[in-house]
C-alpha cells in the first residue's frame, strides 16, 4: 500500500522545470556587428577626438589643446561651413532623387520592352559602375573642356557662343548631378527590375480587367507594392551619390567661387590641400556622418519601412 502510495504521489508530481533557450533576432548578426564594431569603431573614436581638440599640422611642435566643440561651431556657423553643408545637401539629395528616377524608368523599359534580351540589356547598363569615379570624373571634364570638349562645340553650333557649362553656378551643379545620377543609377535599375519582376500578377490581371491604363497599373497596383524596395534603393543611392568628391575636384574644384564646395570638398581643402587643421576637418566629417544618418532615418520614417519589417 505504502509502494503504491509513493508510485501514485510520484506519477501525479510535474517533471522537474528545463530551462529552454529562447533565440534571440540578435543573435544571428551579432558575429557581423562584432566585426564592423571592430573596423569602424577605432577610427570613429579617433575621429571624435581629432575633432574636440585643436591639431593644426601646419605649426609643427604645437601642443595640442581641448576645444570642446569649438570645432563644430565653425563648421554650422561659419559661412563657408554653411555653404559646405547646403551644397552636399543639394547635391546629394538632387542626384539620389535623379538617380533613382531614371533607374525606375530604365527598369520599366527593360521589363516592358527587352523580353528575352533583358539578361543583355543589363550588362550594357552596368557598364557606369565598372568605371572609378575619378575615370568619370576626367571623361567628363574632356568632354565638357571649352576649347576641345564635344558638348561646348555643339552648344556653340546652336548659340554661336563658346560657353563652358561648368562657368555658371546653375550649369556647375547640374553637371555633378547629372554625373552622379548616371554613374550611380546602375545600382536603382537592377534593385528595381528585380522588384518589378518578381510582382504577383493577379493585381494586374485584376485592374487589367477592370479596365486601369498602364500609368493607372504603375502608380496604383506597382507603387505601393514596390514602396519597401524604393526606400532601400534611394538610401543605397543616397550612399553612393554623397560621394562627390571626385566630381567636384576634377571638374569643377568647388567653383564657380564656392558653389560646389561641399563637405567632402572642403574637409580635403582645410585638412591638407590648403591648410593642415586637421580638427576642423575631422569635425566635418563627424558632421557628414551625422547627415547621412539623420537623412537615412529621416527617409525611412517618411516611407514608413521600418513598420513593414517590424
Amino acid at each position: 500500500m505504502l509502494a503504491n502510495a509513493n508510485l501514485e504521489s510520484g506519477s501525479s508530481a510535474s517533471p522537474p522545470a528545463r530551462t529552454r533557450f529562447r533565440p534571440s533576432r540578435w543573435l544571428v548578426p551579432l558575429p557581423g556587428y562584432l566585426l564592423l564594431a571592430i573596423l569602424t569603431l577605432p577610427p570613429f573614436v579617433y575621429g571624435v577626438y581629432l575633432s574636440l581638440v585643436d591639431i593644426d599640422i601646419a605649426i609643427p611642435n604645437r601642443p595640442v589643446s581641448f576645444v570642446g566643440l569649438a570645432n563644430y561651431y565653425e563648421i554650422l556657423f561659419s559661412a563657408a561651413g554653411q555653404n559646405a553643408i547646403f551644397n552636399t545637401l543639394l547635391l546629394s539629395f538632387s542626384s539620389t532623387i535623379a538617380a533613382v528616377v531614371f533607374g525606375m524608368v530604365v527598369a520599366y523599359l527593360i521589363a516592358f520592352f527587352a523580353g528575352r534580351f533583358s539578361g543583355f540589356v543589363v550588362v550594357f547598363v552596368l557598364i557606369p559602375l565598372s568605371v572609378s569615379p575619378v575615370a568619370v570624373a576626367l571623361v567628363f571634364s574632356l568632354m565638357l573642356d571649352p576649347l576641345y570638349g564635344p558638348i561646348p562645340q555643339v552648344i556653340y553650333s546652336l548659340t554661336g557662343s563658346l560657353i563652358a557649362p561648368t562657368s555658371n553656378v546653375f550649369g556647375a551643379r547640374l553637371v555633378i548631378i547629372l554625373l552622379q545620377a548616371w554613374q550611380w543609377s546602375p545600382i536603382a535599375v537592377i534593385l528595381l527590375l528585380g522588384g518589378i519582376q518578381s510582382l504577383p500578377r493577379e493585381p494586374v490581371e485584376a485592374a487589367l480587367i477592370d479596365g486601369a491604363s498602364l500609368w493607372q497599373i504603375i502608380r496604383k497596383v506597382h507603387m505601393p507594392l514596390l514602396r519597401p524596395l524604393i526606400a532601400v534603393t534611394a538610401i543605397f543611392e543616397f550612399i553612393l551619390c554623397s560621394q562627390v568628391f571626385a566630381a567636384t575636384q576634377l571638374l569643377t574644384n568647388g567653383g564657380p567661387g564656392t558653389a560646389t564646395v561641399d563637405l567632402s570638398l572642403f574637409i580635403y581643402k582645410v585638412g591638407i590641400a590648403e591648410s593642415g587643421q586637421v580638427s576642423l576637418a575631422a569635425a566635418g566629417g563627424i558632421v557628414a556622418l551625422i547627415m547621412g544618418l539623420l537623412s537615412a532615418a529621416l527617409w525611412l520614417r517618411v516611407t514608413k519601412w521600418e513598420k513593414e519589417i517590424y
